[in-house]
């Protein structure tokens, strides 16, 4: 038998996944897969059987953090993972701040006002199906982000530069007790099928397997190397770009997703 505790989750389960659709209807009348989420609505979502992203901001965001979280959206159309905003409103009836308090964004002794938005926000959560929630604390930017859900939430995305194929050939390679000498096999094969950019990525795919024959722990090490030299800023922009193509491919690798 159920105890009423128990009653009472599954109905709020079950009432947070009845508003969902809703809370979708109200997103695209925003901004695109972007859910708007309050007091009420934060502890229905989170925290139950898809992860969610959240940004904690003031109620209008602007400028190319707003612009990076959009576009993050886009990318995670489809995924299974919620995209949420918290709007922290320093007017009116001051709504949310509430939550800034909640997260540590905010002290107990005092209201934020508009001069401490900039300050302070935006800033963003992870909310795992299971277990703690966490701060995100990497760069605001659409790459870094989905990166960071792609290993964080196990979720598919299609990152620039990749190709779905390989991506599952990757997590197949990667398996434990998987058969690299025939994946990698596989993934020649279907290299040799493709044609103009699709060709160059799949055959990189190819190289990274080769590599990580040589050296076992090569995706992860090769992944932190083109990291720091993107991060150090000493490359031109074209070679730059081309390096984070790479570090896509060899997320396939490093955080294969559970979707594939």
């Amino acid at each position: 038998l159920k105890t009423s505790a128990q009653h009472s989750s599954g109905a709020t389960a079950a009432m947070a996944w009845k508003l969902l659709p809703l809370l979708a209807l109200v997103a695209q009348a925003a901004d695109y897969n972007i859910v708007n989420l309050d007091n009420s609505t934060l502890k229905l979502l989170t925290g139950k059987d898809i992860p969610a992203f959240v940004r904690f901001d003031r109620d209008y965001p602007y400028g190319e953090k707003a612009e990076a979280f959009k576009a993050l959206a886009q990318t995670a159309a489809g995924a299974k993972v919620i995209i949420g905003t918290v709007g922290i409103s320093t007017y009116g009836e001051k709504m949310n701040q509430d939550l800034a308090e909640r997260f540590g964004y905010k002290p107990s002794d005092k209201e934020l006002e508009y001069s401490d938005m900039d300050n302070i926000f935006p800033r963003y959560r992870f909310f795992p199906t299971n277990g703690a929630d966490m701060e995100y604390t990497g760069p605001v930017t659409v790459d870094a982000m989905t990166l960071y859900l792609k290993k964080e939430a196990k979720i598919y995305f299609g990152l620039k530069g990749t190709i779905r194929e390989f991506d599952k050939l990757a997590a197949d390679f990667v398996k434990e007790g998987a058969n690299k000498a025939e994946v990698l096999k596989n993934a020649k094969a279907a290299a040799d099928a493709l044609e103009g950019a699709d060709k160059d990525a799949a055959a990189y795919y190819v190289r990274a397997m080769e590599k990580s024959q040589e050296k076992g722990d090569w995706f992860k090490t090769e992944t932190d190397r083109l990291k720091q030299i993107i991060g150090g800023g000493k490359v031109a922009p074209s070679k730059k770009d081309d390096m984070q193509l790479k570090v896509n491919r060899l997320s396939a690798f490093v955080s294969p997703s559970d979707e594939l």
